[in-house]
Order: C-alpha cells, then sequence, then structure tokens
C-alpha cells in the first residue's frame, strides 16, 4: 500500500511539473511572438530545398553518399558515407572508421560541417548513422534500453566488418572511433561501459553519465541533508547551515529547471505531440536558434538545421540509392508521428534500464574483443571502478555554456569513472550543441584527426589551435 501511494504521489508530481513546464515554454514563445507566426514563403521554400539537399538518396552530399544498410535482424539503418561500405577498396584500405552518432532533436546531418572537410575525408572512412526512430532510420515499437542499444551494437560490428575493420579470422586490423553527442554520447557512454571493444576510442560531447548524475545527485542530497540535521539540532544558529544547504542544492535545483523538458516527455501523447509541434515547432525552432549560441547563423543555417529533425519529406521518400536502396516502410507510417519516437527515448527509459544482451550480441563482442586489450582505471590493480565507469579510452568534450545539462551535476566527479587514456575537455565559449558551433566544431574535427593518426602527442595541443583557450582539465 506503501508504494503504490508513493508511485502515485510521485507520478501526480511528475504529471504537474511536465504540464507547468509545457504551459511555460507556450508562454515563452507567445511572449517572444513566435507561437502563432506562421513560416513565410520563402521559409518554407528553404526549408523543401534543405529537405531535399539532405534528404535526397539518389544525390551525394559534400562528398558523401547515402546508404541504406540491412542487418541480419532485418532492421534497416540509414546513414552517409564518403566510402562506399563492403567493396574490396573500403575493406582493404587502412582508413580508420569512424563513426558519428547524433541526439536531439537531430539526424545525421548535425555532424555536416565536420564530415564535409576534405581533409577528413581523405584520412578516414566517415558514417554518420541515424538512431532508430529519427531521419531515415526504421523506427522500434519501444526505445526501451536493451532495443535501441541492441541495434546499435548490431550496426557497429555490422560497420566494422563492411569497413574492413574485423575479418573472418583477424580482428582490429584499422582503428574504429565513435563520435558522438547528447543522447549519442548517453548511448555511447552505455556502450563503453558495457561494450567497451565496439571502439578504440570514444569522443562524446554534452551527454551525461546516468550512473555519475545519479551520484552526484546522492551526493548533493545526503550533504543537503546533514546540514539540514545540524540546523534542527541547533535552532539558535540555524542560519549557516541553512544558508548552506541551500547553496549545495543549487546545482539540483537548476538542472532539474534546465531538465523540465524531460518531464513534459512522460505527459500523455496527445500533449507531448503538443509541445513538440506546437506553435508552428515553436521548441524545435528555438532549440535550433540556440544550437549556434554566439555565432552568427543565415535563413539557410535555419532551414538546414530544421531539415536535420523533419527527416525525408514524401518527395525525398521516394527516392533510392545508386544501388536501388530505398527508406525504410516505417518512415510513411510514422509520417506524423516521428516526433513521438524522438520522445521515446525519454519515454521508454532507454538511459537507465537495464541492458539485457542477447546470445549473438555477446558473441559478437567477443569475437571483437580478442587480442584488444582494454584500458584499465586509476584506482586500485583489483578495482574496477564505481558502477557505469566508462572502460573504453574516452575523451570528453563539455561546453560550458551548456543550456541543458549543469556541469556539476554531469562533468564533477567524471575523472571516477574513466580509464588510462581519457580526457576531459572543457570549451569556455561553447554551448550545448557542439557539432554546429564553429569553434567547438573544429575541435572534434582536430580530436578526431589525433585518433585517427595514432593519438601522437599531447591532444591539447592538437586542438588549441582552432580553440584558444581550451582547457584539458583531466587526462590520464
Amino acid at each position: 500500500m506503501g508504494k503504490s501511494l508513493s508511485r502515485a504521489l510521485i507520478g501526480a508530481a511528475v504529471f504537474a511539473y511536465g504540464f507547468l513546464i509545457v504551459v511555460s515554454y507556450g508562454l515563452i514563445a507567445l511572449a517572444r511572438g513566435k507561437y502563432f507566426k506562421r513560416p513565410t514563403e520563402n521559409e518554407k521554400r528553404d526549408l523543401q530545398l534543405a529537405r531535399a539537399r539532405l534528404w535526397d538518396l539518389s544525390k551525394d552530399f559534400e562528398g558523401l553518399s547515402h546508404h541504406i544498410i540491412t542487418l541480419q535482424s532485418g532492421f534497416k539503418f540509414h546513414f552517409v558515407s564518403n566510402d562506399i561500405p563492403n567493396t574490396p577498396e573500403t575493406i582493404k584500405s587502412d582508413k580508420p572508421l569512424v563513426v558519428f552518432i547524433h541526439g536531439f532533436p537531430d539526424s545525421w546531418a548535425i555532424w555536416r560541417h565536420i564530415i564535409k572537410n576534405p581533409a577528413l575525408q581523405e584520412a578516414v572512412s566517415l558514417v554518420a548513422i541515424d538512431l532508430p526512430g529519427y531521419g531515415g532510420t526504421q523506427s522500434l515499437e519501444e526505445y526501451g534500453a536493451t532495443n535501441v542499444l541492441e541495434k546499435l551494437t548490431e550496426l557497429i560490428v555490422t560497420l566494422r566488418i563492411q569497413y574492413g575493420v574485423d575479418s573472418g579470422n583477424e580482428s582490429n586490423k584499422k582503428r574504429t572511433i565513435i563520435v558522438a553527442h547528447d543522447w549519442g554520447c548517453l548511448l555511447s557512454m552505455r556502450l563503453a561501459a558495457e561494450a567497451p571493444s565496439l571502439a578504440h576510442r570514444f569522443i562524446l560531447s554534452n551527454g551525461p553519465s546516468m550512473k555519475l548524475v545519479e551520484s552526484n545527485i546522492r551526493r548533493l542530497l545526503f550533504s543537503a541533508n546533514k546540514m539540514l540535521g545540524n540546523a534542527w539540532r541547533s535552532p539558535l544558529h540555524a542560519r549557516a547551515p541553512l544558508m548552506q544547504a541551500l547553496r549545495t542544492l543549487i546545482p539540483l535545483a537548476r538542472q532539474l529547471v534546465l531538465s523540465g523538458y524531460i518531464f513534459a516527455m512522460q505527459l500523455p501523447t496527445p500533449i507531448v505531440c503538443y509541445f513538440l509541434s506546437g506553435g508552428n515547432h515553436s521548441l524545435l525552432k528555438g532549440c535550433h536558434l540556440a544550437s549556434y549560441n554566439k555565432d552568427e547563423y543565415s535563413p539557410f543555417d535555419i532551414a538546414n538545421s530544421m531539415a536535420s529533425t523533419m527527416g525525408p519529406s514524401a518527395a525525398e521518400s521516394d527516392t533510392k540509392t545508386p544501388s536501388g536502396d530505398a527508406y525504410p516502410a516505417s518512415l510513411s507510417e510514422r509520417a506524423f508521428a516521428h516526433l513521438m519516437h524522438m520522445a521515446a527515448y525519454y519515454r521508454d527509459r532507454a538511459a537507465v534500464a537495464r541492458w539485457v544482451k542477447s546470445a549473438e550480441t555477446v558473441a559478437s563482442l567477443h569475437s571483437i574483443s580478442s587480442g584488444k586489450r582494454l584500458a584499465s582505471t586509476g584506482g586500485g590493480l583489483f578495482d574496477e571502478g564505481p558502477p557505469g565507469t566508462l572502460k573504453a579510452s574516452t575523451t570528453i568534450f563539455w561546453g560550458k555554456d551548456d543550456i541543458a545539462l549543469d556541469q556539476r551535476i554531469c562533468i564533477d566527479g567524471m575523472s571516477d569513472y574513466l580509464v588510462q587514456g581519457s580526457q576531459i575537455i572543457l570549451l569556455p565559449r561553447t554551448g550545448h550543441w557542439t557539432p554546429i558551433e564553429r569553434e567547438s566544431g573544429a575541435a572534434l574535427t582536430k580530436a578526431v584527426e589525433w585518433a585517427a593518426q595514432g593519438e601522437e602527442g599531447d591532444i591539447g595541443t592538437a586542438i588549441a589551435g582552432s580553440y584558444p583557450g581550451v582547457q584539458v582539465t583531466f587526462s590520464r
């Protein structure tokens, strides 16, 4: 009875706060004059052209071609690449494989400024994917941790074979690097912790490790509770511990405000649809405007960002790759509900639920881990670190002006979760969308080059020329 009541109270609190957030976002859009503003004819044309530019399977984008890969499970992923997978030239090439994974509310196209770099295209095999339910990739019925991570792992294992990293009798013939942002970062942190053999290095940006977040929340609550206890025991001297308790809880309160949209995602489906699409997509447009932070942007840039979120239109859905592949049928089925597939990552607990690996996944991970020595943590000889420790070498980039994640909740203590060969790099002038901003995009490009070239030299030195003032706060 007690547990049922507790769950009901928590559910009511989540609903109330989520509904408050929906109303608040709507009022903010109204106050800014965005909510009832209809797109102009020029904006409609720009969006149509951007969707054709990013999603027409028959056309290349800046040296990158579209591909549809059907996994052994039958699931279809869409990605773009500068090299054609599963050809003798690609398999025999010694170019490292770099896989880019986006977050919410984006697609492969968030990486467009980085992956069109000619020098990078010459040096590595670039693969920018759409996550399940996003862009041109097939939808899932449910977006829990097992469904999402199983599909993502199967894709990466398949890409490693088709780009010549692994063969029937030899593994890790060339380096594999995973680069991820936001939800892609969160999922990749789980891969680095639970399937570290998938890549030689993870380069992750502005996404949390949920184990660290949970640990920091417990630590702050414990400290504040202890101070409140001191205040209760000494009422005459309560002011100092009360103020100290309030200061201790400031990061948690700030993150609660910043994460309000997550609570809104838990509301009934019609309200979530309204939240994400209401006011002529005012929320999404606001996200894309914020993604440029202090950079200048043009209507062309905003159209590309919106096209990245909206995915293929009906016109692009009918196109085919030069090899005759088409988008999966589920795209037409989700034409009016694609935003709910994005929201389902939040609703179905992909971040925190247990990943139950299939026998096929366990066998695949075992086969590619042979001969690959995993780095160790900085703890004792037999210390594997706290739960959620990333067991592969990881470089974490963090834009300090992040409008969605509080650094004190998401980064403080991160060094305890990293193994040998890892770094934490703070970008002092950058916001949440590091792949979009010019300086941070250049820093990420340099980090990929550094990793692809064998990680020679200091990474801070490698990126300082493109991002003056970059701060390497941890290196192991």
